[in-house]
């Protein structure tokens, strides 16, 4: 993916983060939502900008933002040293493509730079399996189950951490 830059959310990203927050959540967050984690001192949220190859650069092009697009949105809210993992979301077109991953580990490394974070928690619906998997993968284990946390549908959410390892 070397086409994905990662850089922090801005109020002109909104729109689409919430364009993307519609195709994947039966309860997507709204606009006033991403506002207020844009001006929360201890939220850190990042967008995956992709730039289109196949654009034809031109001066024109690349001041209205044509080339590029945002196609993934993950935020953090810290709270005394912890990560509250809150959104993760990846466009349709561009989910298995190694977007999440890289939304995940720039999350997690600017959370602990910019803020100390150590230790990261999220929940997940039990049935998001591919999701789970990303989790996994960067480190988080499951601890736990919030029965019914999910409406629209029903779902249990799995509570999964990743914890500081100390040597």
């Amino acid at each position: 993916m070397d086409n994905i830059v990662i850089r922090e959310l801005t109020l002109k990203d909104i729109d689409a983060v919430c364009l993307m927050e519609e195709e994947a959540f039966s309860m997507p967050w709204h606009k006033e939502s991403f506002i207020d984690m844009i001006n929360n001192p201890d939220a850190l949220y990042l967008v995956a900008e992709a730039i289109d190859d196949t654009c034809v650069i031109s001066a024109n092009a690349a001041q209205n933002g044509n080339c590029v697009k945002v196609v993934g949105c993950a935020g953090v809210i810290s709270v005394i040293g912890e990560g509250d993992i809150c959104n993760i979301v990846v466009s349709t077109d561009y989910r298995g493509q190694g977007v999440g991953t890289k939304l995940v580990k720039a999350l997690l490394l600017q959370g602990e730079e910019d803020y100390g974070i150590k230790e990261y928690t999220l929940e997940v619906r039990v049935s998001n399996k591919p999701a789970i998997a990303l989790y996994e993968k960067m480190g988080f284990v499951g601890e736990g189950v919030r029965p019914g946390f999910y409406d629209e549908p029903k779902e249990d959410a799995l509570i999964m951490w990743r914890r500081q390892i100390v040597k």
